[in-house]
């Protein structure tokens, strides 16, 4: 009899074990999964799943251009969201007028010639040493220096930045906008300037890594025959060709 229990008791044992082993190997299972789910940064489910080959590679294309996708929006839309009626500003308000005001200035400057347009990714000191140099006459590059200090001191600095910092900011600011419209007066300076070469550069370049991107498949591509001659009506004896 002692025996026997102790046989059934092994088997218990056995099976116990054998459960708990699996059990274990289930939960590892899944936590790996859900860890790997977590930190996989595309989607759960196959892009373009059961769609046609040409327009999966369409989808895969276009999400691939995203992220050389840039721009810079107006921050201040309307004031009155930001500003309460008899309230006082918040510390961050005068850091996003700060940040529009290069817009402003950005757009002063394109209303001219639109090949100095700036690119997001541009750096704006380099980009207003190049298009002011002409109007300033080389002597406003402390001008632009001090500007773009304070520019990178409201976008990025921790430190305060308030309505002090801002009043400097704004004399800075008009002055480079007296010199933005001063360009209207240099067409000819305007158009030999070797400023701008590199924005064209920079701009054929990044021209040169979107199209690639954006050019649709070949599958997708309508071609068509064009005639190899043209057929001319012929005019009665009683017509005169003119």
């Amino acid at each position: 009899m002692t025996e026997e229990l102790s046989g059934v008791t092994i088997v218990i044992f056995i099976a116990a074990g054998v459960l708990t082993i699996l059990l274990l190997f289930i939960f590892a299972k899944r936590q790996i999964m859900r860890f790997a789910l977590r930190s996989r940064r595309g989607p759960h489910i196959p892009i373009g799943h059961d769609a046609k080959k040409s327009f999966k590679k369409e989808i895969e294309r276009r999400i691939e251009v995203i992220p050389r996708i840039q721009y810079e929006p107006q921050l201040i839309s309307d004031p009155r969201y930001i500003l309460t009626p008899g309230g006082q500003a918040p510390p961050h308000y005068y850091r996003l007028k700060a940040v529009d005001d290069v817009k402003t200035l950005e757009a002063e400057i394109t209303r001219y010639d639109n090949c100095l347009k700036k690119h997001p990714s541009e750096n704006l000191r380099a980009y207003l040493l190049t298009t002011l140099a002409t109007p300033l006459n080389g002597n406003g590059q402390r001008l632009i220096h001090q500007f773009c200090d304070l520019y990178e001191h409201a976008r990025h600095d921790p430190t305060e930045f308030g309505d002090e910092e801002y009043q400097v900011y704004t004399r800075l600011f008009l002055k480079l906008m007296d010199a933005a419209r001063l360009l209207k007066s240099y067409p000819s300076s305007r158009k030999s300037s070797p400023s701008r070469t590199p924005i064209k550069k920079n701009v054929e370049t990044k021209r040169n890594i979107l199209e690639p991107r954006m050019r649709p498949p070949e599958e997708q591509i309508l071609t068509g025959s064009r005639p190899n001659t043209l057929t001319v009506m012929t005019l009665d004896n009683s017509e005169t060709s003119v």
